[in-house]
């Protein structure tokens, strides 16, 4: 499938390893690339090495790069010299959009951010946890804007979008800080409310560079458009569209779920706060942490959250974080109104040691509680402050309460382990016995199948026999990919384990006893198809079927094995129902082979979830991009539907 086209281009850690080990080892590789394949294979191999784009205009990098273009060049024929050019001119594209943005942002803050450079990190730092604070609670003596206005927001989406896109911006800003060599000091300087108004404006350029980033990575690992128009503009056009609505209907999928647990427990919730003299508090308290607790699970594929990474149990991973939620939210209900403009009286600030004793006080181990605060300290393999919620400044590790104090925990754990590459190949137990016990309940005879030869063993997760065809299943547990480069990686690794399954089923098609006898099935069995099924703990986001195995993901194949059909979520009034859609038979009836391949070809999740989004053309100030677009809502509030929403509404449900 087209997806799985050109596999190397998600292949990137490889690239980038052999790019860390020097030139000569570089073109050496290149040259193997070369002596093997097509040109093609190297160019994929400089775009996704990152050598082609150097988005602070690094010199030596670039020098490297057009190195790597005359080395191409002069062991291609005169056909291909096209094509790397075309490479050049958009890797030239991208980087002058980079610089110019890069000149605007920093001419700006030349004329209106009058501190010094030793400063603007604290700035930044105050003036983000102010403004956060302003959308969390009703503005109260906190600062005011006039560079950016910040409106008294009413509704619930518009705050969270504003909050979401605040936070998601902190990695992109401190690395430009670190990029500009600015320091990080100045704990207990105070700022003046005229330079944070200022500072503020960070946020609408990292906009803009989380943009222009997301773009050059999906240049990276897939396929952008890249022209320059008649007026000089540059014109971006993300052309995979499988690829882009793959990565942005899995995370979609995901918070899709996200959100129907969040509003199960909240309707739990209501319910109890009505049957018990339990405060509000409490209930709440307790009802977040069952969540991140179910959450965890989903991301890990644990239920149990027993295994390690780094040395430390997932679950005490949890717990920490779960601390620092809590800490957050005191100090933030403790220091309401602003005394003093600087980090050490508005945000959570405390020395290595000092955190480390916090930890030890509840009941973590010193080496877990210093493992645990490393890996929670921002540095450059970081994504932003939700996943490495320390950030050091004067050797104190500061916190932003407001930010933190809001985080998904569950979510910044998986996303801190995949950018640090910890260890994270383990197998949750329970993964495969969810699988099995839900078969059992439809009445389908499965087991795990093991074999031990002479030269290797032969195990398959769970096999089972649906109207005389037999299906070969391996579960693997995924963490679950958020940004454009984790789903690329996510592909690579579901791809190589097509293989695995691929090895392990065509044994047992060719042994075909040890399956009757491990299933119990007639002596007389034989199947009239077999059918390879790799199910991920992740969220799928495009029906896949490559190298002959059904790639899909648990949350919807339990729901097909249960009978349970896509649902519409709906408020109305504070009350919280589902409207289950009754446009697919293939969840009515008992399970029958052919309901299951039908299902597994395109899941109605991914379906349904694909027509929310539509690709639109959209005109920014440094460049145009035509992308996909979420033009309309998953979860609905009210009965203010629009046209687009009601023809969806009425086509699934």
């Amino acid at each position: 499938m087209a997806l799985f086209k050109n596999i190397e281009r998600y292949n990137f850690y490889k690239a980038e390893n052999k790019l860390k080990e020097g030139e000569a080892n570089f073109f050496k590789y290149l040259n193997e690339i070369l002596e093997s394949g097509e040109i093609e294979d190297a160019l994929t191999i400089l775009k996704t090495s990152g050598l082609a784009v150097s988005i602070f205009n690094n010199e030596r990098q670039k020098k490297f790069f057009s190195k790597a273009i005359e080395y191409i060049k002069s062991q291609c024929d005169n056909q291909d010299l096209s094509r790397i050019e075309d490479l050049s001119i958009e890797a030239s594209h991208f980087e002058n959009i980079f610089n110019e943005f890069d000149k605007l942002r920093t001419s700006f803050f030349k004329q209106y951010e009058a501190i010094d450079d030793k400063y603007k990190v604290v700035s930044y730092l105050i003036s983000l946890e102010l403004y956060l604070r302003n959308i969390i609670h009703e503005p109260s003596d906190n600062i005011k804007t006039e560079l950016i206005d910040i409106p008294e927001l009413s509704e619930h989406n518009m705050k969270a979008a504003l909050f979401d896109s605040a936070i998601e911006s902190t990695g992109m800003i401190l690395n430009y800080f670190k990029y500009k060599r600015y320091d990080f000091k100045g704990n207990k300087r105070n700022i003046s409310p005229k330079i944070l108004n200022t500072s503020l404006s960070h946020i609408v350029f990292s906009e803009i560079w989380n943009e222009l980033n997301d773009i050059l990575e999906y240049w990276k690992y897939s396929n952008v458009h890249v022209s320059k128009k008649g007026n000089g503009k540059i014109s971006f056009e993300i052309a995979d569209k499988e690829f882009e609505l793959n990565n942005l209907i899995s995370n979609d999928r995901f918070n899709n779920l996200r959100q129907g647990w969040q509003t199960s427990v909240i309707r739990d919730l209501q319910i109890e706060s009505d049957n018990t003299e339990k405060s509000i508090d409490d209930i709440t308290s307790k009802s977040k942490s069952k969540i991140n607790y179910l959450f965890a699970t989903l991301y890990f594929g644990s239920p149990l959250l027993e295994e390690s990474v780094n040395g430390v149990q997932l679950k005490e991973w949890l717990r920490a974080y779960e601390l620092l939620i809590t800490l957050s939210q005191d100090f933030s209900q403790k220091n309401k109104r602003v005394k003093a403009y600087n980090l050490d009286k508005v945000c959570l600030s405390k020395s290595f040691q000092g955190w480390s004793k916090i930890f030890q006080r509840n009941g973590f181990s010193k080496e877990d509680s210093n493992k645990i605060i490393e890996v929670f300290t921002f540095d450059n393999k970081s994504q932003d402050l939700v996943d490495c919620p320390f950030i050091n400044i004067d050797n104190q590790l500061i916190i932003l309460p407001s930010l933190t104090s809001q985080s998904d925990a569950p979510r910044a754990l998986a996303s801190n382990f995949l950018n640090r590459h910890l260890n994270l190949d383990f197998k949750g137990p329970g993964f495969e016995d969810r699988t099995k016990a839900g078969l059992k309940l439809k009445n389908l005879n499965c087991k795990r199948l093991y074999k031990k030869t002479k030269e290797t063993e032969f195990e398959c997760d769970i096999a089972f026999v649906l109207d005389d065809e037999l299906f070969f299943v391996e579960c693997k547990a995924h963490v679950q990919p958020f940004t454009t480069r984790q789903h690329a990686n996510h592909l690579s690794k579901l791809y190589k384990e097509t293989h695995q399954l691929n090895r392990i089923a065509e044994y047992y098609k060719n042994n075909l006893q040890d399956v009757i006898e491990q299933l119990n099935l007639t002596e007389s069995f034989v199947p009239k198809e077999t059918h390879n099924i790799l199910l991920t703990t992740s969220m799928i986001g495009s029906p896949i079927f490559v190298n002959g195995v059904h790639i899909i993901d648990e949350s919807s194949f339990t729901k097909f094995v249960d009978r349970v059909p896509p649902s519409l979520k709906y408020f109305e009034k504070g009350t919280y129902f589902e409207k289950p859609s009754t446009k697919f038979d293939i969840y009515k009836g008992r399970i029958t082979a052919k309901k299951m391949l039908e299902f597994l070809s395109y899941p109605p999740q991914i379906k349904i979830t694909g027509d929310l989004y539509k690709r639109r053309n959209v005109s920014l100030k440094l460049f145009d991009l035509k992308r996909h677009f979420k033009s309309n809502h998953t979860m609905h509030i009210g009965a203010n539907l629009n046209k687009s929403e009601q023809s969806l509404i009425d086509k699934y449900y």
